[in-house]
């Protein structure tokens, strides 16, 4: 309800204005509607929704210690306010499941406070800031007074959720949708207060605050965990290691910044010899790592008050409203913009965003996490509309693209350029090794995707990925790549599928996580 009220810049209002303008932006809904929509592939389907009775289908929220949810895959259990136990259904694996709201202090330049650095490498002048993420501790804090979370329940028919309120800026939802399978979690941060009256010695020190979801299990993944690469292949790593391109003793002076990646869409602990995984997934590009077994973490929201000196020439102190304490000295920014410079009221960054959980069997994990990212990453675009619709429902393909295989580009913004052919790009969603079932090569025949009247193809020519230039075959551009060791050797290696040309006729093969380009007319 109050989310919106965030983005109000108070700056001259009185206070009598300033609570009439808050009141306006208000949202004033009184109920969420969930429902289970099927859609028809690169389609539209249209739902009419109609104010029903009072009671009917109602479900309202209780305030409880203890809860339950599940669905068809998953159950989620609480207590005292916390998460305690998750289990898979349908493979019957369980783990005890933590999930924490926490914050690093931002470091100010000096020592960090770890005993796993050596003494000689602890003290640095760098600061954490928009392009440096460096922690004065590896401890973490609540966010807010310490208290025990409070929970809100409520149980539907096709979702069931449960409300987990942390702090006055800190909050997570929880959601089983009937038919998914997956845990959604959906975080809110913010507005990150400046001061900290809850820790001891606070009138001395305000710090930074770098925000932080953490997972916990019972996965024993020795110090191992995974991340992908830019949506793509998933890359082993290890606990204060790198991979095998660099000094076999390399000395990691950062404990908890230099374990993070970037993670754009997923990252994973797994137990080979238990057979679990759980894979964390990301609406959008965050940090994060597995800084002990069986345990990630995403970096979600920050706020900073010195600059890093990297360029921006200001700290990390942003507000929902855009204004900032730009005429503030260094250390001296304003919790609302107006310290500084005047002209600005306005509350601290808030942001919210969509995590998914996938626990299961190693095989099952990796199959499941494809499919539920680009759900997540890609969701259905959402239109209203208050009038009837002419064409309530409609695909604009004959026959689905098999699950394995996305369109990822079907467009006209090059005709100009193309002779007024159309530019269509297919991905292999999964990588070699990852799936039995899955990463394997898949054919398509798009003679039959493509056979809807005025979508009908006529011409197919595969270009290079760009769509600049015809395919060239791979051994024109052999060069020889330095190998320094074995383990470089063995990233090196010939790919397990070797690649089909296309032939000309609308067949195309794609083996794991090939992105072939086309230029295609359509009727």
């Amino acid at each position: 309800k109050a989310l919106p009220t965030l983005y109000l810049n108070s700056f001259g209002l009185s206070a009598t204005q300033a609570a009439a303008a808050s009141a306006a932006l208000e949202n004033n809904a009184s109920h969420v509607v969930s429902f289970t929509a099927q859609l028809p592939p690169v389609g539209h389907a249209t739902f009419r929704l109609a104010k029903a009775g009072a009671a009917d289908n109602a479900v309202a929220a209780a305030a409880v210690e203890a809860a339950s949810i599940s669905n068809d895959a998953y159950e989620l259990s609480f207590a005292n306010g916390v998460t305690t136990t998750l289990r898979n259904k349908v493979s019957g694996k369980e783990t005890a499941f933590a999930v924490d709201v926490a914050w690093y202090k931002a470091s100010e330049g000096g020592v960090t406070d770890s005993g796993e650095v050596p003494a000689g490498h602890r003290d640095s002048p760098q600061k954490s800031g928009a392009y440096i993420f460096r922690p004065n501790s590896s401890k973490t804090e609540y966010p807010g007074p310490a208290q025990t979370p409070t929970l809100t329940v409520v149980t539907g028919a096709a979702v069931q959720e449960v409300t987990q309120v942390w702090s006055e800026w800190a909050s997570v939802v929880y959601r089983l949708h009937a038919g998914k399978g997956f845990v959604e979690v959906e975080w809110t941060v913010g507005p990150i207060p400046m001061d900290n009256p809850w820790l001891a010695g606070w009138e001395k020190h305000n710090w930074g605050k770098e925000v932080i979801v953490r997972y916990s299990t019972d996965i024993k993944s020795d110090g191992t965990f995974y991340t992908d690469s830019n949506g793509l292949e998933m890359i082993k790593r290890q606990y204060n290691k790198r991979g095998p391109s660099y000094p076999a003793v390399y000395n990691i002076t950062e404990p908890v910044a230099g374990n993070y990646y970037p993670i754009t869409s997923m990252l994973a602990v797994q137990d080979e010899a238990a057979d679990a995984q759980l894979a964390v997934l990301t609406d959008v590009a965050q940090g994060g790592a597995s800084l002990q077994d069986g345990q990630v973490e995403l970096m979600v929201n920050r706020r900073v008050f010195f600059d890093d000196a990297y360029g921006v020439q200001e700290p990390l102190n942003e507000t929902m409203c855009g204004c900032g304490d730009i005429n503030a000295q260094p250390g001296q920014m304003g919790a609302h913009g107006q310290e500084g410079d005047g002209g600005c009221v306005c509350a601290g960054l808030t942001v919210r965003g969509t995590q998914l959980i996938v626990y299961d069997s190693i095989e099952n994990a990796n199959a499941v996490r494809r499919q539920a990212v680009e759900e997540l990453e890609f969701p259905a675009t959402l239109a209203f509309t208050s009038g009837r619709v002419a064409r309530p429902s409609q695909s604009l393909v004959a026959k689905a693209l098999p699950e394995e295989i996305k369109l990822l580009t079907l467009t006209s913004n090059y005709v100009d350029v193309t002779g007024g052919k159309l530019l269509l790009r297919l991905q292999h969603l999964y990588s070699a090794g990852e799936s039995a079932k899955h990463s394997v090569p898949v054919g398509v025949d798009l003679s039959e995707v493509f056979a809807r009247a005025g979508l009908r193809i006529q011409s197919m020519e595969e270009t290079q990925l760009t769509g600049v230039r015809g395919p060239v075959s791979r051994e024109k551009f052999d060069v020889d790549t330095f190998v320094p060791n074995e383990g470089v050797a063995a990233q090196l290696k010939a790919a397990p599928f070797p690649r089909v040309p296309y032939a000309g006729d609308f067949k195309v093969t794609m083996n794991p996580m090939d992105v072939r380009t086309f230029l295609i007319t359509l009727s």
